[in-house]
Parts: structure tokens; C-alpha cells; sequence
């Protein structure tokens, strides 16, 4: 994690990095600002009526789309920015909590490393597909490259830029921070998936710790005092460490509380947007838009689902203890054991957004149902007066 953690560098998070970085994320910031101020003027505009041009890809949506598309990407450079800079105290932290439980039963998680590099390599390429495709139905490819590239801009920028107002010194920077902000949308849900993994991991580490323990004890066949006392000690420990564990996570939770709510709240709008300007009718169901649409709503809808379930297992794997534990023959149970038992009972440990929410496997069902009504009801909107014409400011709103 520390070594993604010094790769944000290059997309405008310092964390801590030098003087240079920290220039180059401000210019970055600043930039984004400029872009996000804009495309807000341009929605109050077309909401007002004093917009040039309501029609195609400048209509209301798509000026609202924008502004919520670079608002996501601002907000999660400010909130990765605060936690890379918390990052080196939370490490050491997390570092101190390895050191609780320090003997023979805890087994090393050695796929670990590998395992998160699988993900990021998986995010990564699967980010690059995607906007790769979005590119491509933008892109029109019979023209030459500095003609190309200015349809690019105007098409893909359409919502905060008109054809007179395009020139090579405000298309350069904008092509730039829309790759820069277009790593930032999916870097939010990678780095809750990975901070996940690392958590989930500590716990499955515990959980075999007292699968192993619990084995051992039930094939002793005598018990002796002193084995008794050494036992009582090792369990002490054990359930000192599952309450360590817990620290940990709300800790972590402190720290993520505000990625995961805006997480959920932005992967939530643009499930929604994508969803419906795939189902609505309009166009050839083979066109590049189309397609990318279909593209863009699968990635959304697997990235978001790999998040909340991601972060979701760190609730269930602080369960998973309580079967070994019932396992347990009543000649070695004790004191510690019922603790610890009642502790992973009534302790409800998981990630949250804020508070308001926790991410567990109904999370997924319930934001599936939330998609679906809300879907419903801006189709219910786009059809509820056909006497209007297409490019009325109440139709598309809604569109």
C-alpha cells in the first residue's frame, strides 16, 4: 500500500512527497477546479435558459453528467490527498497491531502481496478498456489528427464547451485531467477494495489461529495445571488481538468513512445515468454509443459490486471465528474462550460510510433495488407528456 500510496504522485495526490509533487497536485487541483467551476456555470445556464445550444450532447443531462463526472474526480483528490498524508500514522499503527499476537499458530499470509498487485493489474486494465471504447465512440477517425482531436474535445467536453469557444491551449489541458479524472473515478473504489483485502486478510489469519489452537486442545487427552495456565494465557491473547483487530478497523473505517459514502453516492448516479440512456430509445442498438454505454454500465456495475462485497467481507470474516470456537470440547473451555465468544457475538465490526450505512452482503441487494426504482421513475418522467418537443429544458432534464 505504501508503494501505491507514492504512485499517486503522478495524478496530482502527493501524500508525502517533495516541493515538486506537491506543485504539480496543486496545479492539478487547481485545474479541476477551474473545469468543475465551469461546468457548474454551464448547468446553471441551461437550467436558467440562457444556453446557447439545449440540443444533442449539450442538453441538460449531459451538462449534469459532466459536472458530476470531474465533482467525483475533485472530491477524490481531496480525500486521497488527506489519506496519504494520514497514511504513515496509519501504517505504523497497523504495523503495531501485527506485533499483538506473535506466536507459532499465526500463520504468514504469503499471497497476500500478489494478490492486491492481481487487482490493481485486473482495475487497471479493465479502466483502460473502458475508456478506451468511450474514446473510440467519440472519435471520428476519417479526419486528420489535429481536426480529430478538436472533435474529441468538443464532443466529449460538449457540456462546459461551444465550437467558438475551442482552441489547442484550452483542449490540451482538458484532455489531460480528463485522463487524470478518469483515474480518479476508479481509484476511490481501489482503494477501498485494497485496504479490504488487507484487513480481511489479518482476520483470516486470527480465524485460522483458532481453528489451529482449538484442534490441538481437543486432542490433548490429560490436562495438567500447568498446561491449563499456559492455555488460558495464549487464548487472553488471542482475544486481545481479535480486540486490537477491531480498533484497527474502525480506525481504517475513520480514515475511508468519507471515500466509501461518496463511493457509493457517485457509483450509485452514474449506474443510474448509464442505465438509463441505455434502455431509453434513441439510435442504432450497433452503435459505438450504444456500445459504449453497455460497456460502461457492466464496468460500473462489477466495479461497484466488487467494492461493497470487498469491503464487505471485513464483517464477515470478524465472524468466522465463532464455528472453531463452538467446536471447542467442554473439558478445555474457559473463561477467555466464553469472552471472546460473546466479543465476536455482540461486537458488530465492519466499514461504513460515515456512519450512516454498513457495507455487508444486503448492501448489494439493497442499492440493486434503489437502481431499479429510480430508473423507473425517470422513465416515467421522460414519457409522462409526449406532446412536448424532444428538446424542451423539462424533457431533458430528465434525459
Amino acid at each position: 500500500m505504501t508503494r501505491i500510496v507514492h504512485l499517486l504522485r503522478w495524478v496530482g495526490i502527493p501524500g508525502i512527497g517533495g516541493m515538486i509533487w506537491k506543485i504539480w497536485s496543486f496545479i492539478v487541483l487547481s485545474l479541476l477546479l477551474i473545469i468543475e467551476g465551469q461546468a457548474i456555470w454551464k448547468v446553471v445556464k441551461a437550467l436558467a435558459g440562457w444556453a446557447i445550444d439545449l440540443q444533442g450532447h449539450r442538453s441538460v443531462t449531459a451538462r449534469l453528467g459532466g459536472t458530476m463526472f470531474y465533482s467525483a474526480a475533485l472530491l477524490c483528490l481531496i480525500q486521497c490527498w488527506w489519506l496519504s498524508r494520514s497514511w504513515s500514522e496509519l501504517s505504523k499503527y497497523w504495523a503495531s497491531i501485527e506485533w499483538t499476537l506473535n506466536v507459532q499458530y499465526v500463520p504468514r499470509d504469503a499471497n497476500i502481496k500478489k494478490r492486491m498487485y492481481t487487482v490493481v493489474i485486473g482495475v487497471s486494465a479493465l479502466a483502460i478498456v473502458e475508456h478506451l471504447v468511450a474514446m473510440s465512440s467519440t472519435i471520428d477517425f476519417s479526419c486528420e489528427i489535429s481536426t480529430c482531436f478538436r472533435k474529441y474535445v468538443l464532443k466529449s467536453h460538449g457540456f462546459m464547451i461551444l465550437e467558438h469557444e475551442y482552441s489547442t491551449w484550452i483542449g490540451l489541458p482538458v484532455f489531460l485531467m480528463s485522463l487524470i479524472a478518469t483515474v480518479h473515478w476508479n481509484l476511490r473504489d481501489l482503494i477501498i477494495v485494497l485496504t479490504s483485502m488487507g484487513l480481511c486478510s489479518r482476520y483470516q489469519r486470527l480465524n485460522q489461529c483458532v481453528k489451529t489452537v482449538i484442534t490441538k486442545n481437543n486432542k490433548i487427552d490429560k490436562l495438567n495445571k500447568d498446561a491449563e495456565f499456559l492455555r488460558m494465557y495464549l487464548w487472553r491473547k488471542i482475544r486481545e488481538a481479535y480486540v486490537k483487530q477491531a480498533m484497527l478497523v474502525r480506525k481504517v473505517d475513520s480514515s475511508l468513512g468519507s471515500l466509501i459514502l461518496l463511493s457509493a453516492f457517485f457509483n450509485f448516479y452514474f449506474i443510474c445515468l448509464q442505465l438509463f440512456l441505455r434502455i431509453t430509445p434513441g439510435g442504432s442498438a450497433f452503435s459505438l454509443n450504444q456500445i459504449y454505454h453497455t460497456v460502461s454500465l457492466a464496468w460500473v456495475c462489477l466495479r461497484t459490486c466488487y467494492t461493497v462485497i470487498a469491503a464487505a467481507d471485513v464483517n464477515k470474516c470478524s465472524k468466522m471465528a465463532l464455528p472453531y470456537l463452538y467446536e471447542c470440547h467442554t473439558q478445555y473451555y474457559n473463561i477467555e474462550i466464553e469472552r471472546l465468544q460473546k466479543q465476536l457475538t455482540r461486537d458488530y465490526v465492519a466499514l461504513t460510510g460515515m456512519g450512516f450505512f454498513y457495507l455487508n452482503r444486503t448492501f448489494v441487494l439493497q442499492m440493486a433495488g434503489a437502481v431499479v426504482t429510480y430508473v423507473l421513475v425517470l422513465i416515467q418522467y421522460d414519457d409522462s407528456d409526449p406532446i412536448l418537443p424532444t428538446n424542451s429544458t423539462n424533457i431533458t432534464f430528465f434525459t
